[in-house]
């Protein structure tokens, strides 16, 4: 597989790596891979950068990771706004599945870690049924207490690719504290990626998917979720004002942008739904 070059930037001092497509993506993580590259892959939105900002222990871990995806609208709008760049949202789902699909067709095999273990073994069982040819070297819901035993089970399988269903940031804390002793050469946080696999929980409608206003979705769907989806508004606040520092006032009078921007939105989405 051959990737289009990415391009590195940050977003409030938090890195991004800009990849054209879901398919690029997958490509220049196969390469790692096959170049026995250690990858701990991050995917950013605006949660995890306003907390990697108030939290240093986590914001260092952040800067460990050596992919970091622009899984969410705010931070492809803070690209766009800061940088003037036009990228895709590379969502966390959309590039786990991608890459379910890469390690079927590249022989590579995945491992399955956390979610609860109905869910985790019904995961599984899907991803059997929708790749019959998919390597699946193991698995292992998220309720243990011996992360030591867990390392030694991935380690025995030989898989090339650990997907962590662990929730953020638990899960980014978990894969960093033990990536040395993780013998797999790639390892993501998919947060409720089995959940949606499982059917247990539905992905939002495909316009919210197409807009990038999921979290709008979930808003509706679970009230209480005002307190921790508060942050994108002082998240949106910052972009701003670093857009101003960075570009100057035409960084902000930019309603073309927001003219344009559900329709640049649903364009670049359509990558993930491939």
């Amino acid at each position: 597989m051959r990737a289009s070059p990415a391009r590195r930037t940050e977003v409030l001092g938090v890195p991004l790596t800009c990849f054209p497509s879901h398919e690029d993506a997958a490509a220049a993580i196969v390469r790692r891979i096959r170049e026995h590259k250690k990858t701990f892959c991050i995917a950013i939105n605006p949660e995890k950068v306003c907390l990697a900002r108030k939290d240093r222990p986590f914001g260092d871990l952040v800067r460990r990771g050596h992919v970091h995806i622009c899984d969410g609208m705010g931070a492809a709008l803070a690209v766009r706004l800061i940088q003037g760049w036009r990228i895709p949202r590379i969502t966390g789902v959309g590039l786990f599945l991608q890459l379910v699909a890469t390690a079927e067709q590249e022989g590579l095999k995945i491992y399955l870690l956390g979610a609860k273990p109905q869910i985790n073994e019904k995961a599984c069982a899907v991803l059997r049924e929708q790749h019959p040819n998919l390597l699946i070297a193991g698995r292992h819901h998220g309720y243990f207490e011996d992360a030591s035993a867990v390392v030694e089970h991935i380690n025995d399988t030989g898989a090339d690719m650990l997907f962590a269903a662990l929730g953020s940031p638990r899960q980014e804390r978990w894969l960093d504290e033990h990536l040395d002793a993780i013998q797999a050469p790639f390892c993501m946080g998919v947060g409720g990626s089995f959940d949606v696999l499982a059917g247990h929980v539905k992905r939002a409608p495909e316009f919210f998917q197409r807009t990038g206003t999921e979290f709008l979705y979930r808003l509706l769907r679970e009230p209480w979720r005002w307190r921790r989806q508060s942050v994108l508004l002082a998240f949106g606040l910052k972009v701003l004002v670093n857009a101003f520092a960075t570009r100057g006032p035409k960084a902000l009078v930019s309603s073309r942008l927001i003219r344009k921007v559900y329709t640049h939105a649903e364009r670049e989405s359509s990558v993930g739904r491939k």
